[in-house]
């Protein structure tokens, strides 16, 4: 459906007048089943066998299903031409090849992109939904000989470029040297740091949002606008460390260990670069305390970490072990999160602090 803004863009008001935690599920959904079909590539590039054809195939069709659930038409018969070229492969009628899981890695990607476009602003690009479509038609029609390398190589040529396309190159934006609003630039900055990893999505609102709730719960123990901003920059010194480091998978030596703990450091002098926020600066170099005196950077114990810190410490493991890829339901992976902040009550965290944190949680798994 077209809108005001152009004849260019599309919206879908009956998804976008819906409540917004089932937009938020809709986009935990639509996260878990883009990062199976990264999965699945990532194994049949090294070789894995035709189950991961079927993931990838149930990954497919949950995205185009998911949407047609909620309403979004024009996702939904795009989806369906995606899930099409899985189809025929699942069929053995094609085989697959690395260029055919790269061009559904990018789709994907695409339909993320002007997701969060829709969700953001009401609107989306549909010069960019429809290049898409065009281009996984285009790949079916040529096959009559069966799906060749070379076509899905020019196809992602062709959709990598798509920060040309005629919309992005018709309407210029000037760009104005202005300093923003200093909470505007940290959810930036926040945002950049969660974009770093599949694991980090919605990360940071995910944290501001429960040590707020904690805050309440604790009739507001500290500066709400200082723990708002101490959620909001508490990981963003991550992005100073190398991507080997940050995203290694195993066992990180002493060194590495070592360049990790610094992001406490550098986040904290970031915010009071900004000026105005030293408590919050306070709550993110504390954050990594622990409450029985073993945590860093400076092995403070109990009252001497500041409230703020200790709050985002259990709010900050909880959200991590959330996050964390498994095959979980979203109610298990809570109530294991919480298991998990229980169990180090009174070593890492402050156990009056727990408690409380455990009716928010309740209040949590009742809502979902």
């Amino acid at each position: 459906m077209n809108t005001p803004h152009g004849a260019d863009t599309f919206t879908c008001p009956e998804f976008l007048a819906m409540e917004r935690t089932i937009i938020d599920d809709f986009v935990d959904c639509t996260r878990e089943a883009c990062e199976e079909a990264e999965v699945c590539v990532k194994e049949l590039n090294n070789g894995g066998g035709t189950a991961y054809i079927h993931r990838l195939f149930r990954a497919m069709h949950s995205l185009k299903g998911n949407c047609q659930m909620v309403g979004l038409g024009p996702f939904t018969d795009l989806l369906h031409r995606i899930e099409e070229i899985v189809a025929r492969v699942r069929a053995n009628q094609d085989p697959y090849f690395r260029e055919l899981g790269e061009f559904l890695l990018l789709a994907n990607d695409e339909v993320e992109d002007l997701l969060n476009d829709l969700i953001a602003h009401g609107f989306t690009s549909d010069i960019r939904r429809k290049k898409l479509f065009d281009l996984c038609d285009a790949l079916q029609k040529n096959s009559a000989h069966g799906f060749q390398p070379q076509h899905f190589k020019d196809a992602i040529a062709l959709l990598d470029g798509k920060a040309e396309s005629n919309d992005t190159v018709s309407k210029p934006q000037k760009v104005v040297l202005e300093l923003p609003a200093d909470m505007e630039l940290m959810r930036k900055f926040a945002a950049h740091i969660d974009n770093l990893s599949i694991y980090r999505k919605n990360r940071t609102d995910q944290v501001a949002q429960l040590t707020e709730s904690l805050n309440e719960a604790l009739n507001f123990l500290v500066d709400a606008e200082q723990l708002k901003v101490a959620s909001l920059m508490h990981d963003v010194g991550m992005s100073f460390i190398p991507h080997s480091i940050f995203n290694k998978e195993g066992v990180l030596s002493k060194e590495e260990v070592k360049k990790i703990q610094e992001h406490v450091v550098t986040s904290s002098q970031l915010l009071l670069r900004f000026g105005g926020w030293d408590e919050a600066a306070r709550m993110v170099l504390d954050h990594h305390e622990r409450f029985d005196g073993s945590g860093y950077p400076n092995g403070l114990q109990g009252e001497q970490i500041h409230p703020g810190a200790r709050m985002l410490s259990i709010v900050d493991t909880f959200c991590s072990v959330t996050n964390e890829r498994s095959d979980r339901s979203y109610k298990r992976s809570l109530l294991s999160a919480i298991s998990e902040i229980n169990a180090n009550s009174d070593s890492q965290f402050d156990p009056q602090m727990v408690e409380v944190f455990n009716s928010v949680v309740r209040k949590l798994i009742a809502k979902q």
